[in-house]
C-alpha cells in the first residue's frame, strides 16, 4: 500500500477528467482496472495521451506500483491504453528517458498520436514525472528541429504558468502560433513563463479573463 503522505504529494494539475464511456458501459472490466483508467485520464490530453508514472498511479490508487503495472497491461489487452514506444516518434523524444507514455482509446480504432500531440501532453504530467526537453545552456531547447521543439516548449510553459496562477487550464496546442512567432525570436522557456504569470496576475486584477499566448508575446 501506498501511505497517505505519498498519496498527498501527488500534484494533480486539474480537478476533472474525461473517461471512455465504452469503458464505463463494459461489465467484464473489473473495479480495480477501471480505477487504474481512471488514473491515467487525470492526466490525458485532449488526444488521449499522458505520462504518469507507476508510483504517481499508486500514491493515487493506494495500491503498489507492480499492481499498477498489471493492471495497466490488462488494459492494454482489453484495448483501453495503447503503451506508446519511442521508436514511434522522431526527434527529441527518444531522449525523455525511460518514463511510461500511454494514450487512452477513448475510441478502440485510434490512431497513433503524432509528435506534437504527445508533446502538449507534457504540461499536465505530474512534476515528478514530467520530461524535460534538452536545453543548452541559453536555454533553448537543442537537436533536431530545434526551433519547432521549442515552440512546443514554450507552449507548454505558458499553459503551466497560466494555470499555476488563475487556476485556469489551457490548451499549449490551441497557442502555437505565438509559440513559434516566439521560438523565432530566440525567446526562452523562463522568459515565457514569468511574463505570462505577469500578464496572468494582470489580468486577473482587472477581471479581464485568462490572456492568450499572444498577449503575453506582446509583452516580451
Amino acid at each position: 500500500m501506498i501511505s497517505h503522505s505519498d498519496a498527498d504529494a501527488v500534484e494533480i494539475k486539474r480537478q476533472w477528467s474525461i473517461l471512455p464511456v465504452r469503458a464505463l458501459l463494459d461489465r467484464n472490466l473489473h473495479q480495480t482496472m477501471f480505477k487504474t483508467l481512471a488514473a491515467l485520464c487525470v492526466f490525458t490530453n485532449s488526444y488521449g495521451v499522458c505520462w504518469p508514472g507507476v508510483k504517481t498511479l499508486g500514491a493515487i490508487l493506494d495500491d503498489d506500483p507492480g499492481s499498477v503495472s498489471r493492471n495497466i497491461a490488462k488494459l492494454v489487452k482489453a484495448g483501453y491504453v495503447r503503451k506508446l514506444r519511442p521508436q514511434d516518434y522522431q526527434m527529441e523524444f527518444a531522449k525523455f528517458g525511460k518514463i511510461n507514455r500511454y494514450q487512452v482509446l477513448y475510441e478502440p480504432d485510434a490512431p497513433l498520436p503524432s509528435w506534437e500531440q504527445v508533446q502538449t501532453s507534457i504540461v499536465l504530467a505530474p512534476a515528478q514525472d514530467a520530461p524535460t526537453p534538452p536545453i543548452n545552456e541559453n536555454g533553448v531547447v537543442g537537436g533536431q528541429d530545434a526551433s519547432l521543439a521549442l515552440a512546443h516548449a514554450l507552449a507548454c510553459a505558458y499553459a503551466a504558468a497560466v494555470e499555476r496562477a488563475t487556476g485556469q487550464p489551457r490548451r499549449p496546442d490551441s497557442e502555437l502560433g505565438a509559440a513559434r512567432r516566439l521560438a523565432a525570436r530566440g525567446v526562452t522557456v523562463e522568459q515565457v513563463t514569468s511574463a505570462t504569470r505577469t500578464v496572468a496576475l494582470a489580468a486577473l486584477a482587472r477581471r479581464a479573463g485568462v490572456p492568450a499566448l499572444a498577449d503575453v508575446e506582446r509583452s516580451l
